[in-house]
Order: C-alpha cells, then structure tokens, then sequence
C-alpha cells in the first residue's frame, strides 16, 4: 500500500508541535501565577494536574463524540474551546476560577489530542504506523523540551499571563489549518453505517481482550514514565545535589530520549512493534533497581540517561499498540477507553511513588515501582501478540 507521510505534516505534525510547545510553556507558568495571586503549595499541586484530570475525566465521552461527529469536528472544536479556555486562563486572577479554567483547558486539549489520534489510526496503514507513531511522539518531546524554556522566559520578561494568551492565538492558528485541511475517506465496513455511534458497553464487549491485557500493560508503561519524574528529583535532593544538577540530568535525560524517535519508527515497521515496547519496559524496570545505588551526581546522570534512552525506545509505542488494537472503523470509543487507562497510569505514578518513598524510604519505592514494570515486562513479553500486520 501507497502511504507517504509528507501527507498529514501539515494536518498532524505541525499541530502537533504547536500544541506541544504551548503545552510545554505551561509548566513554570501554572505554578508561577498560582503562587504570584496567593496560592499555597496545594493549590499549586491542583492547578498543575488540572489539565491532566480534565483530559482523563473526559477521555471515553470525547470518544465517543469522535465516531458520532468525526474528527474534523471535534478537532476543531478542540482548538476553538482551547482558544478560549487559555485566554481565560489568562484573564482570571483567581484560584478557583484558574483551576476551572485550566479544567476546561485540559478537556478541549483531550478533544484535540484524541481525534488526532483516531484521524491517524484511520488513514495511516499498519505496516506505517510505526514511522508515523514514533515521529508524531518525537514532535511532541521536543515541543515539550523547548516550551518550558519558552514559557518561563516569556512569563519572566513580558508577563505571567503571556504564555495563556500566547496559547490562544495558536489555537486559533491551528484551527484555520484544520479547517482548510480535506478530511479523507475512512474506511467502511460494508453495511456499515459510520454515523450511527458504537457504545461504551458495544466496546467494551467486542475488544475485552484488548482493553484486559493491553490496558494494564498501557497503565503499567505510564505508571514507570511519569514515577521517573518523582524518584530522580526525590533522589537527588537526598544526596544533597542542587537544583541546577537536577536540571542538569533531567535535560540531557530529555535529549536523549527525544532523540530516538526516528530509529524506533523504522524498528517497529521492520521488525515488529515488540522490538521496541519490550526493551523499553525492561530498561525502565530495570533503571529503578539500579537507582537504589546511586549515592552521587554521576551514578544519578547515568540512571537519568539510561531512564531516557529507556523512554525513548518507547516513543508513539502505545499510540501505535493502541492504533493497531482498536478496530478499522469508528476507532474513536476504543482510542477513549484505552487513553484512559494510559492517563490514570500516568496519574498514580507520582502520588504512589511519593507516598511510597515517604512512608518506607526513597529504595523501598524504587524496588516497587520496578517489581510493578515486572509485571508490564511479562505482559508486553508473553500475553500482547506482535500487533504488527504484514
């Protein structure tokens, strides 16, 4: 089959980066305007996962409005309700009206984020979505990795409410590119009617397989990703580094993993989607063990490397796993179960991996949070079958 990827640049990768790169300038922006109108520590801990909560509150609805209204649509609705929420975001001086506003954020940006993976399961072939998967997930690392360094400098010299307005405007930028774009012909079964929405329970009866294997599997590879996040910077202030070697390590953890996308895309078109998720998973689980001996800024750099090249051979791989598990048309409801799984893995990591250090020691969570990548490592090894489709 003919597919080229230079065909969905303009309708996927650079929304994606644009997206990405906001996104990214909101990370030393909430806390810093949370904390300048008078908020504490916990509130600053709310307005930052506010976001996320929204995206994962709304995951299975918007999947549901994907296969009723199509992806067009609720992509733009995504961008116009981002528009507003970050200019909102902006304008208000409040915490309780920010946190809202920032809830609202998160749920339109799901809106987006969802229908764009669904637009790529439906038009990208499988034996593409590898190369297609693993660069759409590179886009995104490095529009993350240059947006905080954007957002802090903007907030700092022209503004702590810039970078939300600043989101706006590219929203709406993005929106005219979606609205101008064509939507192509997904593909039909025969018979089949793609205005007439499948279920929540329609879905979940048809892919239970999918959702009681595959699922935990996604949970388990956010839960190691996002704990990563926790148990470095926990680590290094126990040791007694400053903060500017944590961001030392966090930095280079960062290129080295947004440097692998295009590697990894070929690997998983080639030789299979396993060649990839598997390593990745064992390396995370791993890298946790060997953070249990670290006593030194070198020891620490090198686990932080390691945890990135970990990641990084797991670029787009449980957008691709999702991809090809969900089914040829209407992939919508099932994209919105499966991301589900993936954001709540995504949110446990970090309060278990914290409580866990807190209440039995920084080791002790280290150990667990590898014993729970053990049980991704049995899961990705022997109970997913190689999804990819010659």
């Amino acid at each position: 089959m003919d597919f080229k990827l230079r065909k969905i640049i303009i309708t996927v990768y650079i929304p994606a980066f644009l997206t990405s790169f906001c996104m990214g300038m909101l990370a030393p922006t909430i806390p810093a305007k949370v904390d300048l109108i008078g908020g504490t520590a916990f509130i600053i801990g709310l307005a930052v996962g506010a976001q996320g909560l929204g995206e994962a509150f709304f995951s299975i609805p918007t999947g549901f409005f994907i296969n009723k209204f199509g992806n067009k649509k609720i992509m733009l609705t995504g961008m116009i309700g981002l528009s507003i929420s970050g200019a909102l975001s902006g304008f208000f001086q409040n915490n309780i009206t920010l946190y809202f506003a920032l809830f609202s954020l998160g749920i339109f940006y799901g809106f987006f984020s969802l229908s764009r993976h669904s637009f790529m399961t439906q038009i990208v072939p499988s034996i593409y979505r590898g190369k297609a998967f693993s660069r759409f997930g590179g886009i995104n690392r490095i529009g993350w990795f240059f947006g905080p360094v954007a957002g802090g400098y903007t907030a700092s010299s022209l503004g702590i409410d810039i970078p939300f307005f600043f989101i706006s405007i590219v929203a709406i930028f993005t929106a005219i590119i979606i609205f101008f774009s064509n939507e192509p012909k997904y593909e039909k079964n025969d018979g089949e009617d793609n205005n007439q929405s499948i279920g929540f329970k329609q879905t979940i009866i048809e892919n239970k397989k999918s959702f009681a294997i595959g699922g935990p599997g996604h949970f388990i590879m956010q839960f190691l990703r996002q704990c990563r996040h926790v148990l470095i910077p926990i680590w290094a202030f126990s040791i007694g580094l400053e903060v500017e070697e944590l961001g030392l390590i966090q930095s280079i953890s960062a290129a080295i993993d947004m440097s692998l996308f295009y590697p990894v895309g070929l690997i998983m078109d080639k030789y299979g989607r396993k060649w990839t998720s598997v390593p990745s998973i064992i390396i995370l689980s791993i890298s946790f063990i060997f953070l249990t001996y670290v006593d030194s800024f070198t020891g620490l750099m090198l686990v932080g490397l390691l945890l990135g090249f970990a990641n990084g051979l797991g670029s787009g791989a449980m957008l691709t796993l999702g991809s090809d598990l969900s089914p040829k048309t209407q992939p919508g409801s099932f994209l919105g179960i499966w991301r589900l799984f993936g954001w709540t893995g995504n949110s446990a990591g970090g309060p278990i991996s914290g409580a866990i250090a807190q209440t039995l020691g920084n080791s002790a969570s280290a150990l667990s949070v590898s014993m729970i990548g053990g049980i991704g490592v049995i899961i990705f090894s022997f109970l997913l079958p190689e999804t990819l489709k010659e």
